[in-house]
């Protein structure tokens, strides 16, 4: 019996090591792979924030290759910042700034071999380049250096004006070059003009100002105004199969463009609009860097940038002004055509304002610090309250389709914004402003461009007066939403024939978001504006957020009106407008109605991934911050709300959200079906806590600029503001000290005169 049983011990003795081994082995296994996931998560993390969707650290140590004043080379004009070289054959430039003793280039240095054909070599060198139509209605392009062309230049005591005749085109024009302190003046008179029987199609001046060669320079980029503002570096080739980046300021003509159909439309992919008629240069970051801002012409230029490997082995960016757009001219009803430009001239001077920049302002921040204080000495740049608040935007009412009439269906009444208010202010959001949209009577995309009256299902209008009163005496602005460019198919108050827009070939003007709308001429939307100031007296409307008016621009030929008419009408309106509210709010604007905004919403807060595109900059936040408050798009609608918020605290942006009473499922059979999560109670947690986010760091900052923009790593950010605080933002799965302050893994400290918080 004791055998048996000391056998059995045995048994169990050599059997439970055995299992202890496999256990642990499997324990050891399972933590291995966990670490095998987390390190391949890290992975992914780093490679997203090195992509181009971020700011990436810039090298600012480069050693360049001295340039030298050429022989064909004399000196026009100086003063105490730069001195200006011309060649006379082809009126090429080379600029020394003064401060930094380094000398840019316009053209080529002849003494050296390019890897450029002769039509590149002549383009590449000239001042002016055009495009031109001739008689048989073909298109080609000529250089000043093309052909023998007639240069005459007339030396000036600031610089220098020169009549230029270019041969093969039979097209003449003017051209003025001048010193003006830190900057260097170009312009083209459209008086200077004079066409014979070739015309005139687009203009490009100096394209090669500041051009680099090859991939060597890790210290340089070019800039472009795409969306937040995005950088080319020199240290990146493109195949040669990619294209170029080309993008018209204000976004696309639609007086001109072939309208898509919805399935085109469905299939492409919209890149984000240049509002900002600014390009740059930086040659190396912290040594030299210029801006380029277009002054006049500007409604109908394109901003035209090749990196290295696309056509040449050159980086450079440009403008190029259309003088003629070509249109699509249809030939029958089943809309066969052809493409074909227009006869008659789009005429505007075109001036460009280049200010080189030295030393720690010669990066993408300096150059949005400059233009801000070029648009704040204009007086283009209000300075108006910043509350670091956030933006709360409900859904009122909104259009349902039914088997023999619409109906309203009711998202949230007006009674129910100050429950909600009450509910957060007893969270401690306290500083928050709210837009009321589909108010009108109809709902959001039911009656538009009609107004009024208000919409009887969402309250009565003693309710709207009341909360009107109520939001007014506990000082919470109150925005009522609308748009004075998009008439609903189906609406009334506008006739089809007389107050839409209608393109050049006379199709009207139209698009498709959910549903399909025209656009109003902007006379039509000036007058419909007038007609409405009463009736936002009488119904105590003070706060007005208006969308697609203020960065929409078009030629509308039923008024027989270019872009930059449309403009001129644009502010008028809204400069009325602001005279009899308190404030108005716009949605991504372009820069001409800057004047009049109180607040700035959706505002881009990415570039438009394009594949050259190697960092995305905050640019057109760096311009607004601390005169303009901005709001960053809808976090109920992203993604990944834990790293777009740091990205809010990064650029500066305060939160938004799109909110309902009633849950969003309801409207799925409507043109709003795309708000697909929306319900106050799923998302009040989230409000509480990104506003507590703001509080902590923005809060610190609010009326402050910002006054540097630094990526210590990848994914540690640094912003460094007027009034001494620094916002840090630690991206990483990693925690990161700088400075002896401590940031945990995907969080943010706002530090000040070294004290973290």
């Amino acid at each position: 019996m004791f055998k048996k049983w000391k056998g059995l011990c045995l048994l169990l003795l050599l059997l439970f090591p055995i299992q202890i081994v496999a256990n642990s082995l499997s324990d050891s296994s399972d933590a291995m792979s966990e670490v095998e996931d987390i390190e391949e998560k890290r992975s992914e993390d780093m490679l997203r924030y090195q992509s181009n969707q971020y700011t990436q650290p810039v090298q600012t140590e480069h050693n360049r290759v001295k340039t030298s004043i050429l022989d064909s080379f004399e000196l026009i004009a100086e003063n105490e910042q730069l001195a200006l070289y011309v060649e006379e054959s082809s009126l090429a430039l080379q600029i020394e700034n003064k401060e930094t003793g380094y000398i840019w280039n316009s053209g080529l240095d002849r003494t050296k071999e390019y890897n450029l054909n002769e039509t590149w070599t002549n383009m590449a060198h000239s001042a002016v380049t055009i495009n031109y139509i001739d008689e048989g209605g073909g298109d080609a392009a000529e250089s000043i250096l093309t052909n023998e062309s007639e240069v005459v230049v007339n030396p000036l005591d600031d610089g220098f004006d020169a009549e230029i005749r270019l041969e093969e085109a039979d097209i003449s024009l003017r051209l003025e070059v001048r010193l003006v302190d830190d900057s260097l003046e170009i312009s083209v008179p459209q008086e200077g003009i004079v066409e014979g029987e070739n015309r005139l199609a687009t203009l490009r001046l100096y394209p090669f100002l500041g051009a680099e060669e090859g991939t060597d320079n890790d210290a340089g980029y070019l800039f472009i105004p795409d969306g937040s503002g995005a950088l080319m570096r020199f240290s990146e080739e493109q195949l040669a199969s990619a294209s170029p980046y080309r993008a018209p300021i204000y976004g696309r003509d639609l007086g001109f463009t072939r309208t898509p159909t919805s399935q085109e439309e469905s299939r492409t992919r919209e890149p984000q609009k240049v509002s900002l008629p600014v390009y740059g240069v930086t040659q190396a970051a912290n040594q030299d860097a210029y801006i380029s801002i277009i002054e006049s012409g500007q409604s109908f230029a394109d901003i035209v940038a090749y990196p290295s490997g696309i056509s040449t082995d050159f980086h450079w960016i440009t403008a190029e002004y259309n003088y003629r757009y070509q249109y699509y001219q249809p030939t029958s009803q089943s809309m066969n055509g052809y493409n074909v430009y227009q006869q008659e001239m789009n005429e505007f001077d075109v001036k460009e304002k280049i200010t080189f920049l030295s030393n720690e302002e010669a990066n993408y921040t300096g150059m949005a610090q400059y233009y801000k204080t070029y648009l704040k000495d204009r007086q283009l740049l209000p300075t108006v309250n910043d509350p670091a608040d956030l933006r709360l935007e409900f859904l009122g009412g909104e259009v349902k389709s039914g088997l023999i009439w619409d109906s309203v269906l009711t998202m949230t009444e007006i009674t129910e914004l100050p429950q909600f208010v009450d509910q957060l202010e007893a969270k401690d959001v306290t500083d928050i402003h709210l837009v009321y949209r589909g108010w009108s009577e109809g709902g959001l995309t039911g009656t538009l461009p009609k107004k009024f009256p208000l919409e009887s299902k969402l309250g009565s209008s003693d309710d709207f007066q009341d909360v009107n009163q109520l939001f007014e005496e506990r000082d919470i602005p109150f925005y009522y939403y609308t748009d004075y460019t998009k008439a609903f198919e189906g609406a009334g108050n506008f006739s089809g024939r007389t107050d839409i827009g209608r393109k050049m070939n006379r199709e009207p003007i139209f698009g498709n978001v959910q549903m399909d709308y025209y656009y109003v001429s902007p006379v039509t939307s000036a007058r419909l504006l007038e007609a409405d100031i009463s009736e936002y007296q009488a119904h105590q409307i003070n706060h007005v957020a208006i969308d697609t008016t203020g960065n929409i621009l078009f030629s509308d030929f039923n008024a027989s009106m270019l872009r930059q008419e449309a403009v001129t009408v644009y502010q008028d309106m809204l400069s009325q407008l602001t005279d009899s509210i308190e404030s108005l709010s716009l949605y991504q604007p372009n820069d001409y109605l800057f004047p009049v905004m109180d607040r700035y919403l959706d505002i881009p807060m990415y570039s438009s991934n394009y594949q050259f595109v190697t960092d995305t900059v905050p640019f057109l936040q760096i311009v607004l911050k601390g005169d303009v408050p901005y709001y960053a798009p809808f976090s109920n609608f992203h993604y990944n709300p834990e790293d777009e918020l740091l990205r809010m605290i990064e650029y500066g942006a305060y939160p938004s959200f799109y909110l309902t009473s009633q849950p969003s499922h309801e409207l799925m059979q409507t043109p709003s079906s795309d708000l697909y999560t929306s319900e106050f109670s799923d998302w009040e947690g989230k409000i509480v806590d990104q506003y507590q986010a703001i509080k902590q760091t923005l809060d610190k900052v609010k009326g402050e600029a910002i006054r540097a923009h630094i990526v210590h790593e990848v994914g540690l950010v640094e912003v460094q503001y007027t009034n001494g605080v620094s916002i840090i933002v630690n991206y990483t799965n990693h925690p990161k000290t700088m400075n002896g302050v401590s940031i945990a893994e995907k969080s943010y400290q706002a530090v000040d005169g070294g004290n973290a918080s």
